[in-house]
């Protein structure tokens, strides 16, 4: 009965260090399947700043055109979304006050006009008199003063009649520049009030002025130069990818939400085909370095420690701990500046 209970026993034990024998092995064999090796190769590596932009007008590029005289709106030529070039009519106010002024105006210029012309034949009647000592120097010198009184006035006359002219061409309110009607912020039958601050008929945006701004991180401000290519791409065209040149940086920064950035004004090139509009949302990248054909390893394959960085070489049946000096980056690869050479196999996970 010893003998039964002793073999049974034997078998059991055999029995399970087999078992931790073989789990230990395919568990050996899964971790090593986990690895393989990739050939150290060239190829070309660029790294990029990621950030936020919105499209805005230039200066000059969206004007707000209002009334320099008061008076009833009696048109309104256009509408919000109209295209209009300079000097095109927008709106017009009621003119037969300004014209009834101007009117008034051109019929005192004649009448000063008049007078002057009769004072200056006065003067010279009386200069001949008072050559042959006919008249006083008195009568003279106030023969003299009427005919300049008289030329003065007919100044004054022609003056508020250029102003009562100005006013008059007031009423015929034009487009200052070529672009979009953006909105329009009265309606015909409205009465408006000019006065320091003239009120705003229509805003026009000239939609071929445009610039985008970039919020570049305080971390990233570093690396962003004038002359800088850009590439962005907008929601309302996704797939389409339009290009810009870093133009401006803003010395001073904005802080959101204890963020800070730096605003860089970026130069685009209107795309032909698509109209691009201020506060379009675009994601903005520029490449801050770009090296070409140099050595490289998979982000993968490189560790740390400390303040190094190693990769573990394969070399035939063994594998080798080696330090590397590593350059740029991208979102795959390091670049290897020093301890490695071409084709030489690393292992990866």
């Amino acid at each position: 009965m010893k003998k039964i209970l002793s073999a049974s026993l034997a078998i059991v034990f055999v029995t399970t260090v087999t078992y931790f024998f073989i789990a230990s092995s395919n568990s050996d064999q899964g971790e090593i399947s986990e690895l393989a090796a990739v050939t150290v190769q060239r190829r070309d590596l660029s790294q990029s700043i990621i950030a936020t932009g919105i499209i805005k007008p230039k200066v000059g590029a969206e004007v707000k055109v209002g009334a320099q005289v008061s008076g009833v709106v009696k048109s309104l030529f256009v509408k919000t979304g109209s295209n209009v070039k300079k000097n095109d009519p927008l709106a017009l106010i009621d003119p037969r006050t300004y014209q009834s002024q101007k009117d008034k105006m051109s019929a005192l210029k004649e009448v000063a006009a008049t007078e002057k012309k009769y004072a200056e034949m006065e003067y010279h009647r009386q200069k001949i008199l008072y050559e042959q000592h006919v008249i006083s120097l008195q009568q003279f010198e106030a023969s003299s003063q009427r005919c300049e009184l008289a030329a003065a006035r007919l100044q004054q006359a022609e003056a508020e009649y250029e102003y009562a002219s100005l006013q008059l061409g007031y009423t015929n309110i034009v487009s200052p520049i070529n672009g979009v009607v953006a909105s329009i912020s009265t309606q015909e039958g409205e009465t408006v009030a000019a006065g320091f601050l003239s009120p705003t008929f229509v805003t026009i945006i000239d939609l071929d002025q445009l610039e985008l701004w970039m919020y570049i991180d305080e971390t990233d401000i570093g690396r962003i130069i004038k002359g800088q290519n850009v590439f962005y791409t907008v929601d309302t065209y996704p797939g389409e990818q339009f290009e810009g040149v870093v133009e401006t940086i803003y010395p001073k920064a904005e802080i959101q939400n204890n963020v800070v950035n730096y605003i860089t004004v970026v130069k685009i090139n209107h795309p032909k085909g698509k109209a691009l509009r201020p506060e379009m949302t675009a994601t903005v990248q520029t490449f801050t370095h770009m090296k070409k054909n140099v050595l490289t390893v998979p982000k993968s394959a490189v560790h740390s420690e400390g303040e190094k960085v190693f990769v573990t070489v394969l070399n035939g049946d063994r594998t080798e701990k080696r330090y590397i000096s590593a350059g740029i980056s991208d979102k795959k690869y390091y670049e290897v500046v020093s301890g490695l050479i071409e084709k030489e196999k690393v292992i990866v996970k």
